[in-house]
């Protein structure tokens, strides 16, 4: 019977504790969409079937529109209401940490603020005229490897496990250098790293009801290994300072010994060093250094590796595209004697680059980009009011697929939609790197993604190679749709098939 009174006892509190928090939901707050059960409230439609459910509710409620999920109120907003968020960041802070509740990186770069952002612009972004002939002679190597000669047709059953190896390389190359991506045991650590599921699984073991009480209480429970010294990523960083020491100490020697004359290499580790502003190797530079250089290649091979999956995709399942894009690649290539210059990928492929685009709206996952108000309070111009801590989720479909930017053809793939032609035969495109009101797959504002240019150019540059060496297509000859999980898109399960062009 103890048992008993403790379980009703325990329900009672955590029905009292949902009923106080939902009774505080002011009148002009957007609507929160009525719910059956309490402390489940809309979680189950969220994990489920949150692409029909988004819709019924931007349907009925309008937007912005709140949900009760994972034990807190969450809004979501729309087409309309979504470049108020992108354009106040001031008010709405970009936290792609609500994805994962556990900062993993933080016991080895601390509390200070992250610079990652501004480092990515200036000196990856910025510098794509240096890493190109790099990026291209990898990739070539990447894909002669792990995708070979294909003279028999070739199913690939993963295709994204096979792209992460094929980008990882050339990643490592613009992170570490020749020097640090020549360690083979370098490149298995990135692709373990973003690939160690069950490690990450460990980390969120907690019991799931425990999220739907609070989240605070979900993060201490996960947060106890932690506490007691485990984490995921400490072999990876071992394996870091084992290989990359001897580099760091060779480069800190020369800084020495040459001082204004030392010319900086062209590669993060090397710009990481010089703004340490320090000479003293010693573990909290190798942490820094470590949780810098992990945290960017997360984002980096992640990403990639994702959108160029979705992207074969797309080619593979529609022949009536491939003879276009092959004539526009071989020219290229032909201008270029194989050899591709920024130029070339940056201004002469419009019609991947088109493409490319078009996948990226189809990608896009069903809602993304979490914010959360970090000011007092924010009224929107429908004159609905978040107040602060308030979780924001950007209902990404709703602007992907608006026939207010897209017309009656919004749902068709449509490459050619972001060309413009002209009456004096000019043509414009609004190539994959620009964000707009219609385009949020990097974000908007201040917040932008500042890696994409890279991205970008580094996608395009595997297609190319890619396109040219092999007639590309899924098993079944037809579309194949991603896989749906909760808010977010998957690349399909199924086979892609390489044949060799010749």
């Amino acid at each position: 019977m103890a048992y008993v009174e403790a379980f009703c006892l325990l329900f009672f509190i955590i029905f009292l504790f949902h009923w106080i928090k939902r009774s505080r939901i002011g009148l002009n707050e957007p609507p929160l969409v009525p719910y059956r059960y309490p402390i489940i409230g809309h979680t189950y439609r969220i994990l489920y079937d949150a692409e029909n459910f988004l819709k019924e509710c931007k349907e009925k409620y309008g937007e912005p529109f709140s949900l009760y999920v994972f034990g807190s109120v969450t809004t979501f907003t729309g087409v309309d209401s979504t470049p108020e968020v992108l354009g106040n960041s001031d008010v709405f802070n970009f936290n792609s940490g609500k994805m994962f509740p556990i900062d993993v990186f933080k016991k080895f770069t601390g509390h200070t603020p992250s610079n990652i952002p501004r480092v990515v612009h200036e000196q990856v972004s910025g510098k794509i005229s240096v890493y190109t002939s790099r990026m291209q002679k990898e990739l070539v190597s990447g894909i002669e490897n792990f995708i070979g000669d294909c003279k028999e047709p070739k199913v690939i059953g993963n295709i994204q496990e096979t792209i992460l190896r094929i980008v990882a390389k050339p990643i490592a190359n613009v992170i570490l250098g020749d020097e640090g991506a020549k360690f083979e045991d370098i490149i298995v650590s990135f692709i373990s790293f973003i690939t160690a599921e069950r490690e990450i699984e460990k980390m969120v073991s907690a019991p799931g009801f425990l999220l739907c009480i609070h989240p605070s209480i979900y993060k201490f429970i996960t947060m106890i290994p932690l506490k007691f010294g485990w984490n995921p990523l400490t072999q990876h960083r071992d394996l870091f300072v084992q290989l990359c020491k001897p580099i760091i100490e060779e480069r800190i020697c020369q800084r020495k010994q040459l001082g204004e004359k030392y010319i900086q290499k062209d590669d993060l580790l090397d710009f990481f060093l010089s703004d340490s502003g320090t000479d003293v190797i010693d573990n909290n530079l190798l942490d820094h250094l470590f949780g810098d250089v992990y945290k960017i290649v997360f984002a980096a091979i992640n990403s990639t590796s994702r959108t160029l999956s979705f992207a074969l995709f797309d080619y593979g399942g529609r022949p009536e595209l491939w003879n276009e894009l092959y004539e526009e690649q071989l020219k290229i290539h032909n201008e270029s004697n194989g050899y591709l210059s920024t130029e070339d990928v940056n201004k002469k492929m419009v019609k991947l680059d088109c493409f490319l685009k078009e996948s990226f709206r189809f990608s896009l996952d069903i809602a993304a980009l979490p914010h959360t108000v970090v000011g007092d309070s924010y009224t929107f111009s429908n004159g609905t009011t978040v107040p602060k801590d308030r979780d924001i989720y950007v209902y990404s479909k709703d602007v992907a697929f608006n026939n207010k930017f897209f017309g009656e053809t919004s749902n068709e793939f449509q490459p050619k939609r972001h060309i413009t032609s002209f009456s004096n035969g000019k043509t414009v495109h609004s190539p994959a790197t620009k964000v707009d009101r219609s385009f949020i797959t990097f974000g908007g504002g201040r917040h932008a993604c500042p890696g994409r240019f890279f991205a970008v150019n580094e996608i395009k540059m595997c297609l190319h190679k890619l396109i040219l060496k092999y007639n590309i297509r899924t098993e079944s000859g037809k579309i194949v749709s991603p896989i749906t999980k909760s808010f977010f898109k998957v690349a399909p399960s199924v086979g892609l098939t390489f044949e060799n062009r010749n």
